[in-house]
């Protein structure tokens, strides 16, 4: 089929500004999962002694879901197991793209026990704000299928790309506790200044649209900040390069794994040797 030029126009912005679109099927195969949670009752995480792979829920897509059921929902199946009450995690995506782009990635994290909303993004980021009264909404709902099962005091946003825009424009929300930025540093250099808990920037050293927007938000950034430039990836491909920073540091600042700082912050971090340039500071 011929590109239309409205199509084609599409695409050409989408290269300058550094927002394709993910085909996450294709860069992200399934792996084999932890075993099925044995314990996690009081509220905690089932413990893993992974992040690279598949954690021990098995996962669930309520498409139309949110606010103008627009939206996805990826969850474990079996939603409040051994009393969990679920840490929130919503995600966007880069421009032009749709949760359907990441499902796997989005799959993956919510495998760890988190609840992932998705819907594409805006620049504005008010879709995230939205989602999330949504999911408090839902939470407290009694025919809700999310009843009860969420924690809405463990919140967290992050995307890729525009995604990362989007989560920026959010960041001065109070009710969240940690952002994640994958290839989308601001164009201004002012997102930082609405960051008020720790966040995480994680960017490739083979993109030439972010990286460097990356480095700036990184340097004025005020609150505790985490960032790393993966050899070896680019724009595309950093969430999915990115995953297991992204399930390790949710289950860091979400799911209460303190232990996980080791995996970020000291001389042995693991996200700090050969394959990443790893930088850190107010911590």
């Amino acid at each position: 089929m011929p590109i239309t030029a409205t199509l084609r126009r599409t695409l050409l912005v989408g290269a300058f500004i550094g927002l394709f679109p993910l085909s996450a099927g294709a860069l992200n195969p399934p792996t084999t999962p932890e075993p099925p949670p044995t314990g996690g009752g009081g509220g905690t995480l089932p413990p893993v002694s992974r992040v690279d792979v598949d954690g021990p829920f098995a996962t669930t897509i309520d498409r139309n879901a949110g606010p103008t059921r627009s939206g996805w929902v990826v969850r474990p199946t079996n939603l409040g197991a051994n009393g969990l009450q679920h840490p929130i995690f919503i995600w966007g995506p880069g421009a032009a793209s749709r949760p359907s782009d990441y499902e796997d990635h989005l799959r993956r994290i919510a495998s760890h026990g988190f609840v992932v909303y998705s819907e594409e993004s805006s620049s504005q980021g008010s879709e995230m704000g939205r989602a999330l009264d949504w999911l408090i909404t839902q939470n407290g709902r009694v025919t809700s299928t999310y009843y009860q099962k969420l924690d809405t005091t463990r919140i967290a946003l992050g995307g890729h790309s525009r995604g990362s825009i989007a989560t920026f424009a959010n960041g001065s929300d109070p009710r969240i506790a940690t952002t994640i930025h994958v290839a989308g540093g601001s164009f201004d250099g002012n997102g930082p200044s609405s960051l008020h808990k720790p966040a995480a920037i994680v960017c490739a050293a083979n993109d030439l649209l972010a990286t460097g927007n990356c480095r700036r938000d990184y340097a004025n950034s005020t609150v505790p900040t985490w960032f790393t430039i993966m050899r070896d990836s680019d724009h595309i491909s950093a969430a999915r390069d990115g995953l297991p920073i992204i399930v390790a540091w949710l289950r860091w600042h979400l799911g209460g794994e303190t232990e996980r700082r080791g995996m970020f912050i000291g001389p042995n971090c693991d996200f700090c040797g050969a394959g990443y340039e790893t930088y850190y500071k107010n911590w």
